[in-house]
């Protein structure tokens, strides 16, 4: 099994590393955007695979900060 992190992890790491972003809830799936950069596709689970995080760190160029906060 891959490591995984709580929803509530992943927006307290998005508070410090994203001020100011924003999340709305689809059927399947977190969009969260954070100035003028969507990513559409975070999975709306309890326990997110790090995978995840690390590939909406990148699109959200917030990757540095994440590491620092220990999602990845």
């Amino acid at each position: 099994m891959s490591a995984s992190k709580d929803f509530a992890d992943i927006r307290r790491m998005l508070d410090a590393c994203a001020p100011g972003y924003t999340y709305r809830e689809t059927d399947h799936f977190y969009r969260i955007k954070f100035g003028s950069v969507f990513y559409p596709s975070l999975p709306k689970k309890k326990k997110i695979e790090v995978g995840h995080i690390h590939k909406m760190a990148r699109h959200l160029h917030i990757e540095d900060c994440a590491k620092q906060h220990g999602m990845f």
